[in-house]
């Protein structure tokens, strides 16, 4: 899908959903509209590598506005509409994924693997789904930190690739990498 596609429907989703109130999202709510899409779908993006080019060099141009944004969203998570959202199209997935199962996961998978896969029960199918969601929501996050990442950001950044009880450990530590590059 190309970037003005990607632009377009994340446009219509944000329009629709019911976002977290001004003073939750308030780095957030302080960019320009056209800041928020690129902003929304980044941290959302699920792209090749020619978008996601284009992605970074419209986030460094955005510059370092953009930095108390990203560790908003770091540490505020996906929004509760986006979590909704995410949960409904898991629910469906799970769905399909077990009519899908029941018609051809024994030719195509064996009759163990089926039976093993469709013991799986839909709730964990979908708080698995929502888990892996928010730790991309994070990571997009972070990433978009080490693109346009100041000084300022190294300190907090440091901190959380320094704990090894932080889920976003190694994300950190990547995001520093990236701004070191960044740098040179």
């Amino acid at each position: 899908m190309n970037i003005n596609k990607t632009l377009i429907l994340l446009l219509i989703f944000s329009t629709q959903s019911n976002a977290q109130p001004m003073q939750e999202r308030q780095a957030f709510s302080k960019l320009n509209p056209d800041a928020q899409l690129i902003v929304q779908t980044w941290l959302n993006k699920n792209c090749g590598a020619a978008e996601q080019k284009k992605f970074e060099i419209t986030l460094n141009q955005l510059g370092d506005v953009l930095e108390p944004v990203f560790w908003e969203a770091f540490h505020q998570g996906p929004t509760e509409q986006d979590l909704k959202t995410i949960r409904t199209e898991a629910i469906k997935r799970y769905q399909d994924r077990n009519k899908w199962l029941l018609q051809f996961g024994d030719a195509q998978m064996g009759k163990e693997e089926t039976k093993r896969q469709l013991e799986v029960p839909e709730k964990q199918y979908v708080e698995t789904e929502i888990s892996q969601y928010q730790e991309r929501y994070k990571t997009a996050a972070l990433s978009g930190i080490g693109l346009i990442g100041t000084a300022q950001s190294e300190l907090e950044l440091k901190r959380i690739a320094n704990d090894t009880t932080d889920s976003a450990q190694i994300a950190a530590q990547e995001t520093l990498k990236l701004i070191n590059r960044q740098a040179k």
